[in-house]
């Protein structure tokens, strides 16, 4: 990879997690970046998009090899315990993070599900509510598999289950972008430890009965 390119690439991540796909301007990546000419971008990748679909290739190969490898692993024995399914889910995911030095990884996660639907477990088809950016490729596919799996396990009616999930992927996007922040400020916690305490929570979470099953505890 040329250094132009790889500094497109880190610029374009930094500044996207920072301040969000509708924060940053082309012109804003190519001077962060180094590069003096303004079609860097179209050059190196065609477009905006283009340049966002390589960001994310930088890392779902990664993330997705490793969710397929522990989700084939949780089914071997059978039906596949939720733990062992969230763990699929939020382990490839520290893995990355602990790869950046510093990582922006689940920051733009984070920016990128800010503008996309509550209930997205699987790229929507064209005309539906959708997100501001979804990749090219097929590096959702995976993690839309994990997480109608994940679903299906709940002992909630479908459209509960799967709103169940989006906010619980929310959740654990949010907590470790906040775990970014907190590193980058040297003041984070273990981030082994951490991502335990997440499983855990995001099991709670998930088995969490529905709505309707406690009304009159809802505050008036």
């Amino acid at each position: 990879m040329s250094t132009g390119r790889l500094a497109l690439l880190d610029a374009a991540e930094e500044l996207v997690a920072r301040r969000g796909i509708h924060g940053v301007s082309a012109r804003e990546v190519v001077t962060a970046a180094g590069q003096r000419n303004n079609s860097a971008i179209a050059y190196h990748f065609g477009s905006w998009h283009g340049l966002l679909d390589a960001v994310w290739s930088r890392h779902a190969p990664h993330v997705n090899a490793q969710r397929a490898a522990l989700t084939d692993a949780a089914h071997l024995d059978g039906s596949p315990a939720l733990e062992r399914l969230v763990y699929a889910y939020v382990h490839p995911l520290v893995t990355e993070i602990a790869r950046g030095r510093p990582s922006y990884w689940a920051r733009f996660n984070e920016q990128w599900l800010a503008t996309a639907p509550l209930v997205f477990l699987a790229v929507p088809q064209p005309g539906a509510v959708q997100a501001d950016y979804y990749p090219s490729d097929e590096s959702l596919t995976v993690l839309a598999s994990l997480l109608e799996t994940i679903a299906q396990c709940l002992d909630l009616p479908e459209a509960d289950a799967r709103r169940r999930v989006g906010l619980t992927v929310r959740f654990v996007i949010g907590s470790f972008a906040s775990w970014e922040r907190a590193h980058e400020a040297g003041d984070a916690t273990d981030l082994s430890t951490f991502e335990s305490e997440i499983v855990e929570l995001a099991c709670a979470m998930l088995r969490v009965p529905g709505g309707d099953s406690a009304p009159s505890s809802r505050p008036r």
